[in-house]
């Protein structure tokens, strides 16, 4: 017995098959019907007695190489790497800093150096003075402190230079007064007996002074002075002014040689020998003022201790 076929007869009278819808696959063991997606363009038919071909796996497809993007020129010299700010439109036109931004320009003020301290500078300059440098270079701090003036290191370098020159000059009066050049400095002529032993200049010599011994040197710039109790080798008894011109060595020696031979012989007699003798005034003593003739009464017999002059 035959079974009627599920679809309907065609107009002709031959029997058709369904269309199978569009994108649906045929069920398998379903020989000679269409293939798979029919009615779309490339859709696979099938054959009859065959099995419809899969369809092949499409090739995948390579991606693309990327690119790099062309490097940006470097910018010069001085320019932000980042480009220019856009110039801003001036706000108020007319006005300081218009074009510089919507706020305008700053300025800071300059503040001015500070001037050196008057007093730190004497305290240098005054430095060679010793005590007064140091003075003036403390009293300089002080006001460095109060004024903030930038002078702290000249007011150090017056108190440093002030106190090297005070440690010279204590040196220098100690030297100076143990080797007697401070008295001398200081001495004038002392007529009569001496005290006690001292050094005077030559120029300085005064009537009644005796001399412990007379230099063997024919320049004769200090003498020693000892009481005339003791042991002595001359003694002053005149002092002659002469005036006028340097008259020469020989001039000189020859007026002195007179005038201290008369006043020698003036003392009358004596308990000890004596001869003249006689301190002359050399040229360059004569131009520093020195004229004077110093006229001795010189032991005969050697040093002696009797006072020919004081009484």
């Amino acid at each position: 017995m035959s079974q009627t076929p599920p679809w309907p007869a065609s107009p002709e009278g031959q029997q058709t098959s369904p269309q199978p819808a569009v994108g649906q696959w045929d069920a398998p063991g379903h020989q000679g019907r269409p293939g798979a997606y029919q009615g779309q363009p490339g859709a696979y038919q099938g054959q009859p007695g065959t099995s419809p071909a899969p369809p092949a796996p499409a090739e995948p497809e390579a991606p693309p190489v990327p690119q790099m993007a062309p490097a940006a020129p470097p910018a010069p010299l001085g320019q932000s790497p980042y480009g220019q700010r856009p110039v801003q439109p001036e706000a108020f036109p007319g006005q300081p800093g218009a074009g510089q931004g919507s706020y305008g320009q700053f300025t800071f003020p300059v503040i001015e150096k500070q001037k050196f301290e008057p007093m730190a500078i004497a305290g240098v300059m005054t430095s060679v003075l010793g005590p007064v440098g140091i003075i003036l270079g403390l009293l300089a701090r002080k006001r460095v402190r109060e004024t903030r003036r930038r002078s702290k290191t000249l007011a150090w370098t017056g108190i440093a230079l002030g106190a090297l020159f005070t440690v010279g000059w204590l040196l220098l009066a100690v030297t100076l007064t143990l080797n007697g050049t401070i008295d001398r400095a200081l001495e004038h002529p002392q007529a009569g007996d001496v005290a006690s032993p001292r050094t005077v200049a030559s120029a300085n010599l005064a009537i009644g002074n005796c001399l412990e011994f007379l230099p063997p040197s024919e320049q004769v710039g200090e003498v020693r002075l000892v009481p005339c109790t003791q042991s002595h080798i001359a003694q002053v008894v005149t002092v002659r002014e002469l005036s006028g011109a340097f008259p020469g060595a020989g001039a000189v020696t020859t007026q002195a040689t007179e005038l201290c031979t008369a006043d020698i012989h003036g003392l009358g007699a004596t308990d000890v020998p004596v001869t003249p003798w006689f301190l002359a005034p050399s040229e360059a003593g004569w131009k520093q003022g020195n004229t004077q003739v110093v006229c001795l009464a010189r032991g005969g017999a050697g040093p002696f201790n009797v006072d020919l002059v004081n009484s």
